[in-house]
């Protein structure tokens, strides 16, 4: 028996949670043996080998894909695991990468997705499960079964399931599958079957979790408003997650990220003030903890941060010294550019949040002058500059980010929040907004063939405030210009062409 099938069985007999242990390399590889951006390299020679092959999506900016590859991809253990698989790694601004992302159904960065020899879908990941990862890879290396047929089988008999079907389903990324579940939220119904048929213990508090998560929603003012179910499942299940360490650091991203809103918004003050104490005293543990990434360490904060503005209250002033003191600290550790990249933008958003804007602003102009990408700091700073009512310099810290910013996808992203803030920031001003989006649509035309996927759902959704902004400020000549502009590009994009010419109801 092979030693990764020895250990999977092993693991498998274990809890889910408990099983955190990374098994000894077998080679004296430093690096992962990716093959960069030729997906279709990569599914013949699994063809040839048999071996499956492991996608890998990302982008140079982002914070997340920052993480995973300053962490998990620079682990021995982790890299002897993928010598078992034929790696691919696909930047969203390499030639074709939009079109591949249209095909698996992929929009966030960063996703990381199995793929048998025929492209058929094993399952996929996020960075939030990446220690959760190479369990994962070890459990799919031989795997047959495609995930649309486990998720068959989990709405029809979640019985059956085996226990490498409950872990699969437990690491998968429910929350970025446009390709199964549409948007947001769109897993709720799956989730909730599987939470009652999960085995008790830590595999069921955690569907239990993610149905949660998935399910609820924020009004317009970002508040949440609980039935009386979740109100049950929350006092349920958070103290039990909680009272287990190992369920908290399994669980981290969703204690630190969306748990804290939906406990402010219970309604019983003694409850909520119970549990959050409790939340914020077991993601303590998790900031504590040298072994875990930066990024998750400071993220715990943002409980504290939550809670103490429930209700519209100012955050004291213990909780914004705790900010402060947690930035201060990620700024010192993160010594290495990818490190810094994963923390930085997150530490002034905290800082932000926590009411500290003049903070936020000294991080964040500090890091123009050390990032490769400082671009995408400078659309923090446009925000902080709305926040702060100051129009124009909202709109020159967007102008310059789009200018700056690298990469085709990621230039027409750029363009599109450039656009956006003018229209937000000067919607009267006629030739302003048609310049900047005229920017987004000569991004568009750089790329015939881009409009695809993450790029095509941007535009879609920018196309939509276009119109909008249109009829609310008389810009249908701008309008009617700008389609005509757009239809050069359009008709450039070969078999998304017919999408293309639709860019303002694609929303």
């Amino acid at each position: 028996m092979r030693w990764t099938t020895l250990l999977l069985t092993l693991c498998l007999a274990a809890s889910v949670v408990g099983c955190r242990q990374t098994p000894a390399p077998t080679s004296q590889a430093h690096a992962i043996a990716w093959r960069e951006g030729d997906v279709d390299d990569a599914l013949a020679e699994a063809r040839e080998s048999g071996k499956p092959v492991m996608l890998y999506w990302g982008a140079r900016w982002c914070p997340p894909c920052n993480q995973i590859k300053s962490t998990l991809f620079k682990d021995p253990a982790f890299i002897a695991e993928t010598e078992h698989f034929i790696p691919v790694h696909l930047d969203g601004d390499s030639p074709g990468a939009q079109r591949w992302g249209e095909r698996f159904g992929i929009s966030g960065y960063p996703t990381v997705i199995v793929l048998r020899p025929d492209g058929s879908e094993v399952t996929r990941l996020s960075n939030g499960a990446a220690e959760r990862l190479p369990a994962v890879l070890r459990a799919t290396a031989a795997r047959t079964t495609s995930i649309e047929a486990l998720f068959d089988e989990a709405e029809k008999n979640p019985s059956a399931l085996s226990p490498d079907d409950w872990r699969l389903l437990a690491a998968f990324d429910w929350r970025n599958d446009p390709k199964h579940f549409g948007g947001e939220g769109g897993a709720g119904t799956l989730l909730e079957r599987l939470a009652a048929a999960a085995p008790p213990g830590e595999l069921k508090r955690r569907f239990a979790l993610l149905a949660l998560v998935n399910e609820a929603e924020a009004g317009p003012d970002g508040n949440y408003s609980l039935s009386a179910a979740q109100q049950a499942r929350i006092a349920e299940v958070l103290p039990a997650i909680l009272a287990n360490p190992e369920e908290v650091i399994a669980n981290r991203q969703e204690l630190s990220d969306e748990m804290p809103s939906l406990v402010a918004a219970l309604p019983d003050a003694q409850l909520r003030a119970k549990l959050g104490a409790s939340l914020v005293a077991a993601l303590g543990h998790v900031a504590d903890d040298a072994s875990l990434p930066l990024p998750d360490r400071l993220a715990t904060v943002n409980a504290d941060v939550t809670l103490a503005k429930a209700g519209g209250a100012p955050v004291p002033a213990a909780v914004l010294a705790k900010v402060r003191a947690r930035v201060a600290f990620v700024d010192q550790a993160a010594t290495d550019p990818m490190v810094r990249q994963s923390v930085i933008s997150d530490a002034a958003d905290l800082l932000h949040e926590a009411g500290d804007d003049a903070g936020a602003k000294r991080l964040l102009e500090a890091e123009l002058k050390r990032s490769a990408a400082p671009y995408y700091y400078m659309l923090d700073l446009a925000s902080l500059a709305e926040d702060e009512k100051d129009g124009p310099a909202a709109i020159a810290w967007a102008k310059k980010a789009y200018e700056t910013a690298q990469g085709p996808a990621t230039r027409v992203q750029w363009a599109i929040d450039y656009s956006k803030t003018v229209m937000r920031q000067a919607p009267s001003d006629k030739a302003a907004v048609e310049t900047s989006a005229e920017a987004v649509i000569d991004e568009l035309g750089k790329d015939p063939g881009g409009y695809y996927q993450r790029t095509r759902i941007k535009v879609g959704k920018w196309g939509a405030l276009v119109r909008s902004w249109s009829e609310a400020h008389g810009g249908s000549a701008v309008l009617e210009r700008l389609d005509q502009r757009m239809a050069g590009v359009c008709a450039r994009q070969g078999e998304a062409a017919a999408t293309c010419l639709k860019w303002t109801q694609a929303a």
